[in-house]
C-alpha cells in the first residue's frame, strides 16, 4: 500500500534529482548555511569546527601546527564555497549530482558544527525537556541527519 509520501530527493535519471523539500525545509537548510557562512572564520569560534578540521597529529603540537598553516586557509576556503553553492540552489526543484554532493559536504559540515555545540556522543540521546533550550537546535540536528541520510541514498541509488 503506497501512503503518497514522496522522498525528498528523487532521482530523475542518473545525474538529476528532483527535490520535495516543502518551503519550511527549505528555509532552514537556509537558515543554517547563511548561519554558518557568518562564523566559518571567526576565530573565536574555532573550536566548534573541531570535527570539521580535525588535528593533523595528536601527539605532536609542531606538526599539526605546520599542517595547519599549510591547508587550513584552503580548507575553510572550500567548505565557504561548498555552502555558497548550497544557498545559491536551494530553491531549485531539480539538483543535478554534483549540486546534491554540495549539499550532502555542506550540510555534513553544519552538523558536525552544530554536533560539537550540542556535545553530542554517539552512544546516547538526551532527555530534553520542552523548555529545554538546545531543543530547537536538537531537532535542527536530526533533522540534517534525516535530510543527510536520503541525499546518500539518492546518490547511491544512482550509482
Amino acid at each position: 500500500m503506497a501512503f503518497g509520501f514522496r522522498r525528498p530527493f528523487q532521482a530523475k535519471g542518473g545525474d538529476r534529482f528532483i527535490v520535495n523539500l516543502g518551503e519550511r525545509e527549505r528555509a532552514v537548510v537556509r537558515a543554517v548555511c547563511e548561519d554558518m557562512l557568518g562564523t566559518i572564520d571567526d576565530p573565536d569560534l574555532q573550536p566548534l569546527f573541531r570535527r570539521v578540521y580535525p588535528v593533523a597529529h595528536a601527539t605532536d603540537p609542531g606538526i599539526d601546527a605546520a599542517y595547519q598553516e599549510m591547508v587550513h586557509a584552503d580548507l575553510v576556503a572550500t567548505r565557504r564555497s561548498t555552502i555558497e553553492r548550497v544557498l545559491a540552489c536551494v530553491d531549485d526543484p531539480e539538483l543535478d549530482r554534483e549540486q546534491l554532493e554540495c549539499w550532502m559536504i555542506g550540510l555534513n559540515t553544519v552538523r558536525l558544527v552544530l554536533g560539537t555545540r550540542l556535545d553530542v556522543q554517539e552512544d546516547s540521546t538526551p532527555e530534553l525537556e520542552p523548555d529545554d533550550p538546545a531543543l530547537v537546535a536538537r531537532a535542527v540536528y536530526e533533522f540534517l541527519g534525516g535530510i543527510l541520510e536520503m541525499i546518500v541514498r539518492s546518490l547511491s541509488a544512482t550509482l
